[in-house]
């Protein structure tokens, strides 16, 4: 059976279809390993499940959500913090930190005085002590995720010998039966089989789950391949099935490429008689596009080379409609969009276990002050199961709307609480290098973008076995801002849930909501992330703190030294191409000398005098005016002659600013 699992695994076929006759030889627990790859599942109501969250946000409403650790456990103990105290039977799914560190963490399992886990913290997301093994679990962009099931039967108790800040802990409380033993003081042979079968899967996050070696298989897995040509205001048919059935997969390749002001093409869904779509989205926002540019690659769904794909199932009763509709707008150039579309699909009907599946787009322009964005509000029996999320500041600087918390309120009560933006989709510390600083995926979350001097960032998450059940009603809402909902900003979502019943409303805004989002008009640049293209002529580049003695503050600055004609490049990202005022805050004293500014080769501001007595800083000075087009989003500081009594000329920049 172990070859058999490999064997599967290696041939990326469709673990849905397969994994359904494994399962039957394998004990509780590796059932319950293996759920992370039972894509099949997803649409499968949960039976008495409550879904809850340890977390350490801040209780009286500020932004105090680890940084001092206040909130951070439940009690102290001999010395240690108790972060968690929880009632079985239950499962732990999911474990978040952005902060972890070298001290002990123990699980005290059913009211055992020895803890069956103990290892260092940092080590539950290395990879370095099994079964804790990447890249089930792992860090990136910031954060630092664990998603082995921990299974308890009576109780489980979480003890840290140390301080401890950021904490989410997401877990579910089940009916007996449910879990038949707590986590095991070691793993058997099928349960390191089952963990090596999600480790091979999760790998290759972003292939074809459903390149499928059918032999022995009962299901039959068919594919509707088809080339269509769609032209402005025309809604063609992709798949088209009057008998029950599924989808379990659709690749969509368009034959041009989608960009950032092209939101035209829509797809659309309907499942049995439902009058209102189940899916009804801009194609590039549903496959998880990051401000019109391809960003998300997950296992489920994304974009890889140019071929979109979705692998959520999606059942139906009688029959199932999708279609792409080409929006019309008169300053579109294109006249028709080819477009090669694969639907997998069986004809295996919903159980009566299932919910189908649905996607809720929604774009919302500032939203209101004091209240949070609604990424989705649902009534019924149902488990949300994915976020993608597009947030663009309407002020110019740090993106400080991205602060706000994630609050899940479940059949009337709040459940899930969480500790910030980026930390709902597994992230951690926007704004500083190699952490929450660009597009990056995982399986099952990411960062789809981000920039300061464009004010804008988003994310992904997609829950598997950490889905949300609700029996009556949902509601996932995220803050803008750190509190009070009060900072101004641009949402667009796409919530993915399965539901027994079709939403009231799936409206698709006019041509004009769908434009692309606009930055705003002062474009900030920090220097956490502001690329240094090159330097020479014996200059270095380097960051430090520099103190204006005169208004006695700190600042955080980029240090050029070197030799006359010594120099730094630096990349300014923009929104397009266009005409920019170049404002500048720098450092003025006895160190400095005088500098010019170049856009490449042209001169911009020369011999611009750096000297003075005293440090100083110089607040936002116009340098003057930049024309770029492709290829020369760039400044170049060049330094001249250094004060006297000085071996080499010092330049010192704090922050720059373009107008547009």
């Amino acid at each position: 059976m172990a070859y058999y699992i490999k064997v599967v695994i290696q041939k990326v076929c469709m673990v849905t279809l397969f994994l359904g006759v494994m399962l039957s030889s394998y004990a509780d627990y590796s059932t319950k390993i293996l759920e992370l790859i039972r894509f099949d599942k997803l649409a499968k109501f949960q039976q008495s499940v409550k879904s809850k969250q340890v977390s350490s946000y801040d209780t009286t409403g500020a932004n105090d959500d680890g940084f001092s650790g206040k909130y951070s456990f439940l009690r102290e103990e001999n010395g240690t913090q108790v972060i968690a105290d929880l009632k079985g039977p239950g499962i732990i799914h999911r474990i978040w930190t952005p902060t972890p560190k070298d001290e002990i963490i123990q699980f005290f399992f059913d009211g055992e005085s020895q803890p069956r886990i103990e290892l260092k913290f940092i080590d539950l997301f290395s990879g370095e002590a099994y079964p804790f093994v990447r890249p089930v679990v792992g860090n990136e962009i910031g954060g630092y995720y664990c998603y082995l099931p921990i299974p308890y039967e009576k109780s489980l108790k979480i003890v840290f010998k140390g301080k401890m800040q950021f904490i989410q802990i997401q877990y579910s409380e089940v009916e007996s039966g449910v879990v038949d033993k707590s986590f095991p003081q070691s793993f058997n042979a099928a349960e390191k089989s089952a963990l090596q079968s999600v480790v091979n899967v999760w790998k290759d996050y972003g292939t074809n789950l459903l390149a499928l070696n059918t032999s022995g298989n009962k299901e039959d897995l068919k594919i509707a391949n088809s080339d269509i040509s769609l032209k402005p205001g025309e809604t063609l048919p992709i798949f088209n099935m009057n008998t029950g059935g599924r989808i379990v997969g659709i690749e969509i390749s368009p034959k041009v490429t989608l960009n950032g002001v092209f939101k035209d093409l829509i797809l659309k869904a309907k499942w049995d008689d439902e009058k209102i779509p189940a899916i009804q989205s801009p194609m590039t926002d549903f496959f998880g596009y990051a401000f019109g540019k391809p960003s998300a690659r997950s296992l489920l769904i994304g974009t890889r080379n140019d071929i979109h794909y979705s692998y959520f199932p999606m059942p139906f009763d009688k029959k199932a409609i999708l279609e792409l509709e080409y929006l019309r707008d008169e300053s579109n150039t294109l006249n028709e969009i080819p477009v090669n579309v694969k639907i997998y699909y069986t004809e295996t009907k919903r159980a009566n276990d299932e919910g189908k599946f649905y996607a809720e787009w929604k774009r919302e322009h500032n939203p209101e002050m004091g209240k949070p964005y609604e990424i989705l509000r649902k009534s019924g029996r149902g488990h949300h199961v994915g976020t993608f999320l597009q947030s663009q500041g309407l002020n110019s600087g740090m993106t400080i709307f991205f602060e706000g918390d994630d609050q899940c309120y479940v059949d009337g009560e709040l459940r899930l609480h969480g500790t910030g933006s980026e930390d709902y989709f597994n992230g951690g510390w926007y704004a500083l290098a190699d952490r929450w600083d660009q597009g990056y995926s995982l399986p099952l979350h990411g960062c789809l973008d981000y920039s300061i001097p464009l004010a804008r960032t988003g994310g992904y998450r997609l829950l598997m076995t950490d889905k949300i059940s609700f029996e009556k009603d949902f509601l996932l809402t995220i803050e803008h801002g750190p509190e009070n909902n009060n900072i101004p900003v641009d949402y667009v979502s796409v919530a993915f849930y399965y539901s027994d019943s079709h939403p009231m409303e799936n409206p698709m805004p006019g041509r004009e909501a769908l434009t692309e989002v606009k930055s705003p008009k002062t474009l900030e640049y920090w220097l956490q992330l502001l690329p240094v293209k090159a330097f020479s002529h014996g200059a270095s580049v380097s960051a430090a703190d520099y103190r204006d003695e005169v208004n006695q503050r700190g600042y955080q600055v980029y240090k050029l030294e070197g030799n006359p004609n010594g120099f730094a490049k630096f990349e300014l990202e923009v929104p397009g191409e266009g005409e920019y005022k170049l404002y500048m805050t720098y450092m003025k004293g006895p160190e400095i000398g005088s500098f010019d500014v170049y856009q490449r080769q042209i001169p911009i501001k020369k011999n611009i005098n750096g000297y003075a007595n005293k440090p100083v800083v110089v607040e936002k000075e116009y340098i003057g005016t930049l024309f770029i087009e492709e290829g020369t989003n760039t400044i170049t500081v060049t330094m001249r002659d250094k004060p006297e009594n000085r071996e080499k000329n010092t330049f010192m920049l704090h922050r720059l600013y373009l107008e547009m």
